[in-house]
């Protein structure tokens, strides 16, 4: 193999590595688990309201509380199929603190973070409502 060829080949096995390893979770992190059953209002579907909550809620989420990500999802099988649910990422309990001092109760950040959501959160009701549980779990 020529030497510019396998410089070129290990470089980019170098940079797969590294963006391989970037999407593992890490020790310490945080995962929120926030799921309900979603009741619509009349002449909304479900689609509507995943389609709402993907391209809509979870970038304003992201926006407004930086330093967390979200991912929707919806059961398909077991005891919560139809449920909808928001995987939160935190990176670490620090993150999260900043925004919660503890279960249920926001920090002023949580709080600032949550007045910018308000108008998100109106159109939300418009679509149904989502009766809410959570769980956040740290890896270890």
């Amino acid at each position: 193999m020529k030497p510019k060829t396998f410089l070129l080949l290990c470089l980019l096995t170098g940079l797969g590595l590294t963006t391989l390893s970037a999407q593992t979770l890490q020790k310490g992190a945080v995962l929120g688990f926030h799921y309900g059953v979603f009741t619509p209002n009349p002449d909304v579907t479900m689609n509507q309201c995943m389609t709402f909550l993907k391209d809509k809620y979870g970038p304003e989420w992201e926006k407004n509380f930086p330093g967390i990500k979200t991912f929707l999802l919806k059961g398909i099988r077991g005891e919560c199929v139809d449920c909808i649910s928001f995987l939160m990422f935190f990176p670490s309990d620090d993150v999260r603190n900043k925004y919660w001092k503890e279960e249920g109760v926001y920090t002023e950040s949580g709080n600032a973070a949550l007045e910018k959501m308000r108008p998100v959160i109106e159109e939300m009701a418009k679509f149904g409502k989502i009766d809410t549980k959570y769980t956040d779990w740290v890896i270890q």
